[in-house]
């Protein structure tokens, strides 16, 4: 049975929060199509690069949107001109005007064109969100948003940073870290738009089944339990973690991405397929580190710390 409106959920969260693992998760509904980071949509169009990030040679979105499509979503969610030396503004006013706005319902079109009622949009990036809520598409009621603040320890998601960037400072990765923190915590308590709801990564990776059904229910959809075995489901994410693609691509028997051992080393080759708590900053950060890390932002943590 369909539902009768349609539901955007927006998920917000640090890089290397575990977003990506969510958004697989929830995309294995069947009332739900996850997009991964969908913000990345229009720079890769326009770069011409391959728009699924799971599977690489996938013809899903040519085949689902077309050309013409896939360029009206570019425009449509990069928010950009359809037509050259009109202004924006004006254009979206005149398109309103005569019923010719669709290609400025980018989530509409899309939730359309994949025949879900949840779309899962995982770009992470609270900005985002804040400008596509006010766009007509979601004020006029067309679709609901909803959002999902996922939270990680930040000793977790700094050092997610250092093996990607190992000569990079660890107090300087600490101050960004605690700063976007500061900001993604103020604009989800002060986010009024929509239904809104916390999620630790820790607490999904420990308990899937608990935390995926509180999910479920949050959005109006019943828990399948499957939904957790994400990696037998076909996905088509634009972009996000390519780890956690890569247990997707190994159960399709696709080769792994080479960079993935060369930040990882054989810690996904080894992995079997599962949901499973990644702890491993207890290991990789030296003692030093996590002195300098406590010191820039160890009370801060005190509030996501996972012990």
């Amino acid at each position: 049975m369909m539902m009768a409106q349609k539901k955007v959920l927006f998920i917000i969260g640090a890089g290397h929060c575990g977003s990506s693992l969510l958004a697989l998760i929830l995309g294995s509904h069947s009332h739900c199509f996850s997009a991964g980071e969908l913000s990345n949509l229009p720079n890769r169009y326009r770069k011409g690069l391959y728009i699924d990030c799971v599977n690489c040679n996938s013809e899903f979105w040519d085949s689902t949107f077309g050309e013409s499509g896939l360029k009206q979503l570019s425009i449509g969610l990069g928010d950009t001109r359809a037509t050259p030396y009109i202004p924006l503004k004006l254009e979206k006013a005149v398109r309103e005007f005569l019923g010719q706005d669709r290609i400025f319902r980018p989530y509409s079109v899309l939730l359309s064109n994949v025949r879900k009622d949840v779309l899962i949009d995982a770009s992470k990036y609270y900005l985002w969100v804040d400008r596509k809520t006010q766009t007509k598409e979601f004020t006029s009621g067309a679709v609901r948003p909803y959002l999902l603040h996922l939270m990680r320890d930040g000793r977790a998601v700094v050092n997610s940073y250092l093996r990607k960037y190992p000569d990079k400072d660890i107090s300087e990765f600490t101050q960004e870290w605690m700063e976007k923190t500061k900001q993604r915590q103020a604009f989800y308590n002060t986010f009024d738009r929509g239904e809104k709801i916390q999620v630790a990564y820790e607490a999904l990776a420990s308990d899937p089944q608990t935390i995926v059904t509180e999910i479920c229910q949050f959005l109006g959809i019943e828990f399948a339990p499957d939904m957790l075995n994400y990696w037998k489901y076909p996905h088509h994410d634009i972009s996000g973690n390519d780890g956690t693609y890569s247990l997707v691509r190994r159960y399709n028997q696709q080769q792994a991405l080479a960079k993935i051992e060369q930040t990882h080393g054989d810690y996904y080759k080894k992995m079997d397929l599962g949901i499973r708590l990644d702890l491993r900053w207890k290991t990789e950060l030296s003692p030093e580190k996590l002195e300098a890390f406590n010191r820039v932002a160890g009370k801060f943590n005190q509030a996501y710390a996972w012990e």
